[in-house]
């Protein structure tokens, strides 16, 4: 039997896998969620981060890899499970760690910032809301996507593979980079909170 060459998802088929696609992932950043509090207990926020981040940037990557064939969509789905939880596992710990930045402030300075804290956070998400959005149609835009095209010039599927790849696994190295000058190990909020 030959290798599984073809792709045939078919008009309806391709709206069920991209429906799947995506609510596989939005259940799966929930487990990741539920994950984040015991995983933090015991291996630590910033280890927890810093694992969570190297994972989503190395299976990132392999997305650019994956076989434009049906078994290739399906190791799409199997990445998109594991990606997706550890991106649960971030989410609700970056909300964790304002705090802790904000408990390091009264530490250090003896004033509490917790409102000044939280609220750069907020703007700095809604921020780069705006900000990856508009740079994700820029991006299509400079590889000559053309919506609603049957057929994409291969420099808009390579463009279009590096959104869900190599951009992705970029930011991921960027959150391990900021995690490793990030100074509030496990050890540091101890200290913090004995000293109260």
């Amino acid at each position: 039997m030959g290798a599984d060459t073809s792709i045939d998802l078919g008009f309806a088929s391709f709206f069920f896998f991209a429906g799947l696609f995506l609510a596989i992932g939005e259940v799966c950043n929930m487990v990741g969620v539920v994950l984040a509090m015991p995983l933090s207990k015991r291996l630590g926020k910033k280890t927890t981060f810093l694992f969570s981040s190297v994972m989503m940037g190395i299976l990132s990557i392999a997305f650019f890899y994956l076989p434009v064939t049906n078994s290739g969509f399906v190791c799409m789905l199997l990445l998109q499970i594991v990606i997706s939880i550890f991106t649960g596992v971030v989410s609700p710990l970056v909300w964790s760690m304002y705090a802790d930045v904000a408990d390091y402030s009264y530490y250090k300075h003896g004033t509490a910032s917790t409102a000044l804290i939280f609220s750069s956070g907020s703007m700095a998400q809604k921020f780069g809301g705006a900000i990856a959005g508009s740079a994700v149609l820029v991006l299509f835009s400079a590889f000559g996507l053309q919506p609603n095209a049957v057929n994409q010039t291969a420099d808009a599927i390579c463009g279009m593979k590096l959104a869900m790849s190599y951009i992705p696994a970029a930011i991921s190295v960027l959150m391990v980079v900021l995690m490793f000058v990030y100074p509030l190990t496990t050890e540091k909020i101890r200290e913090m909170k004995t000293s109260w």
